[in-house]
């Protein structure tokens, strides 16, 4: 146990920061690393006697915190990418000190920033929790494979999406019953966006990228898709074909291109991030010596993420180096999705008459476009459309868009091709 009474100051007590304080005093970890928190910075009240907290200064305003100096580590759990968790970040870090943060929109933006104010004033930041929840996944990272060569990560990394696609296909409901469920018991926010529209699997995913190949990631350049077009019926071919359908963050190096997509997909049954169902996180990592690692866990919620950030608060008591790899001079492209070649999931809605395969399947050989498997069901006994589900062998993305252009402009098709890509992981 260190000798030194270290330090601490919190700065937001909301579901995360309210975890916080309840693992501290609950498993006696103030006692066990000689830490006493000194400053608190909450806009909600909460029970400071309760908490044996009687010492403790606090503030209704985290700028307060820009203004003292007598403090260690500074643990932000306020979020977002802007305002006062930037400034109170960004002065502990010109400080001297060493931050802890579950903020992935701002370490996510900021990254090579965040670099630069380590480097210059000697400080430290810590994110375990900005990524998978109670999920180890950063410290598998730097740690535990850090004599490997990674060389592909991808995984599900939120688990409000994951929560519903799940649901739609064990309930039978569509998107919006399920996204009105995943907010009555709190797994959506009122405004859903960042989960179901792919943003925060794509914040998540470029802290992943930059750790792991030593380079800075941009979020902005992350192509990235959401969940709001997939419907029923595709979660059930899809279980037909073999496959479920998932919100997936891969990133992938090699020969100075970096892959990052963020989208969802088939995956085979067969696969480990199949099995990932509900509410939970699963990621893996691919290395040179380690093979696959497969983690899984709740990727979110006060106590698994309140995990992380002590796991980080024990970590940084002693630390001799910056946790952040300092800026990476590595030079390179960004794949674009127009180049992805790989295998795709097509739904077709048709009038039912003879000739519409044979009109499909002439725009894809066109496009240097082959078939694997084809489904064809009849809809409702009245009506006079039928829909069609091909899966296609490998090919490149722009010859698949550019063939369904050509093809939903055809007399035949009623409406809009579904088009999911299937991921061979």
């Amino acid at each position: 146990m260190p000798s030194k009474l270290t330090r601490i100051a919190i700065a937001g007590v909301g579901t995360v920061g309210t975890g916080v304080l309840n693992l501290l005093i609950k498993n006696k970890i103030l006692g066990k690393f000689n830490l006493d928190i000194s400053h608190i910075a909450s806009r909600r009240k909460f029970n400071k006697k309760k908490l044996n907290l009687k010492n403790t200064k606090i503030f209704n305003d985290a700028k307060e915190l820009t203004k003292i100096d007598d403090y260690e580590i500074l643990i932000e759990l306020i979020g977002g990418d802007e305002g006062i968790s930037k400034e109170i970040v960004f002065d502990a870090l010109r400080k001297g000190k060493k931050v802890i943060t579950a903020n992935k929109a701002l370490v996510s933006k900021y990254w090579k920033e965040i670099n630069k104010s380590c480097k210059d004033n000697n400080s430290f930041v810590f994110f375990e929790a900005a990524v998978a929840g109670g999920i180890p996944i950063i410290k598998v990272i730097q740690e535990f494979l850090l004599s490997n060569k990674i060389t592909k990560i991808y995984g599900i990394l939120n688990g409000t999406s994951n929560f519903i696609l799940t649901n739609m296909f064990i309930k039978n409901e569509n998107f919006k019953e399920v996204l009105k469920k995943a907010q009555d018991l709190g797994y959506a926010e009122a405004d859903p966006s960042f989960d179901i529209d792919g943003v925060d699997t794509a914040h998540k995913l470029s802290i992943l990228a930059s750790i792991a190949f030593n380079l800075n990631c941009n979020f902005n350049n992350i192509s990235t898709e959401g969940i709001r077009e997939i419907e029923l019926a595709d979660l059930k071919y899809s279980e037909e074909l073999g496959y479920k359908i998932k919100l997936l963050g891969i990133t992938q190096f090699y020969s100075n291109e970096l892959l990052c997509f963020v989208y969802p997909c088939l995956i085979h049954k067969s696969e480990l991030i199949s099995s990932v169902d509900g509410v939970y996180n699963g990621v893996v990592v691919e290395s040179d010596f380690c093979n696959k690692s497969f983690l899984q866990g709740e990727g979110a919620g006060a106590e698994p993420t309140a995990t992380s950030v002590v796991s980080d608060l024990i970590s940084s008591i002693n630390v001799t180096r910056s946790k952040l790899i300092p800026n990476s001079k590595i030079k390179y492209k960004n794949l674009k999705i127009n180049n992805r070649y790989g295998r795709y999931f097509l739904r077709f809605t048709t009038i039912d008459k003879s000739g519409v395969i044979s009109g499909i399947t002439k725009e894809f050989k066109i496009n240097n476009i082959s078939m694997k498997t084809m489904l064809q069901k009849d809809q409702s006994p009245n009506s006079r459309n039928a829909t069609i589900v091909i899966t296609t062998h490998k090919c490149s993305e722009k010859d698949i868009k550019k063939a369904l252009k050509k093809i939903d402009s055809l007399k035949f098709v009623v409406k809009k091709t579904v088009m999911i890509r299937i991921e061979s992981l």
